[in-house]
């Protein structure tokens, strides 16, 4: 991860990062502030101790900080030099600190000391084998009763040919990838306030990710798309700066408990019943377009059902076998 981390976030892009600096790119702009009013409302409370993994230039985490109050601790891990400079010179506060540490290896934590860990646009950073290692990591310092929250490039973000001056990616690699796992697909954002820089996506599908949520220990209770809109965009960048919207989500939120918070019946009903109620409906879906006619079986809301029905197996399955009575 390092040689990726040093190549993105260095001594010459630090600029674009710092301060409200990075809430000024699309990733800004339509995943951190919607993931830090998510945090606010539903997540973190006061007195939280909170890791925000892969924390940059430190301004999220800074917001984070005033969330959990001073009876709070929050702790930025974050490996590159350039970025952990900057948040510790610029993102102050009595209940913050910061550390150096590569999120894809052993974190310089003890076990079970989170409240919440949370990740701004980190895992598309990783391959799959440090994704892996890194939930693995997640579940090993959350608390029994803790969650995790990352926000990261959607699944479907590079399905559609969007041509958009402000944010840009090399589709044609991603099209032509055969194996698209773990494919980097190269881009550019641009800042509001000025100026552009190299960003990276490393491909993961939504099934490899569900996957290494589950063998990390971890279960997927909610997630939230995100989509850039025409009259935001327009605002911000000028209509100038749009040629084509995205049809599909760009970003992706996540929020994870650990297995055995289910399992002992402690999860948050209400993301749990979404859950089973999603399950009900593609699996009545499924059933619908395959009597209907039998070729549609492989389209829509098959993909949508796989996962689901992946997510049920791995996680909650004799959880909906006794609220459903099905067998996942």
């Amino acid at each position: 991860m390092s040689a990726l981390v040093n190549a993105l976030y260095n001594s010459e892009s630090i600029q674009q990062w710092q301060h409200e600096r990075t809430m000024l790119h699309s990733s800004g702009i339509w995943g951190r502030k919607p993931v830090l009013e998510y945090l606010a409302d539903k997540i973190v409370k006061a007195g939280d101790v909170v890791i925000d993994l892969g924390a940059g230039a430190g301004y999220p985490t800074l917001r984070i900080a005033g969330l959990t109050g001073a009876t709070g601790t929050v702790i930025g891990i974050e490996l590159s030099d350039a970025m952990l400079e900057a948040a510790r010179s610029h993102c102050r506060a009595a209940n913050l600190s910061f550390r150096r540490g590569d999120i894809a290896q052993r974190l310089p934590l003890e076990d079970e000391c989170a409240d919440v860990v949370t990740g701004f646009m980190v895992l598309h950073n990783l391959r799959r084998a440090e994704m892996c290692r890194t939930l693995c990591e997640v579940e090993r310092v959350l608390k029994p009763s803790g969650r995790a929250v990352f926000l990261t490039m959607h699944p479907d973000a590079f399905e559609s040919q969007w041509d958009l001056q402000f944010l840009s990616y090399d589709l044609e690699r991603y099209s032509d990838a055969v194996d698209k796992e773990d494919t980097e697909v190269l881009g550019r954002a641009r800042n509001i306030a000025g100026g552009e820089n190299a960003i990276t996506t490393i491909y993961h599908s939504r099934g490899s990710v569900v996957e290494a949520v589950s063998d990390a220990g971890l279960v997927l209770t909610d997630e939230r798309d995100l989509w850039i809109d025409l009259e935001t965009a327009a605002q911000m960048f000028g209509n100038g700066s749009i040629r084509r919207m995205p049809t599909t989500p760009t970003y992706w939120v996540l929020t994870l408990v650990k297995s055995g918070m289910v399992a002992n019946g402690h999860a948050d009903a209400v993301l749990l019943d979404s859950f089973i109620s999603e399950y009900q409906t593609a699996v009545s879906e499924r059933q619908t377009a395959f009597e209907s006619s039998p070729q549609r079986s492989a389209f829509y809301p098959g993909n949508r059902f796989r996962f689901l029905k992946l997510a049920s197996q791995r996680f909650v399955g004799p959880l909906l076998k006794a609220r459903l009575g099905v067998d996942p």
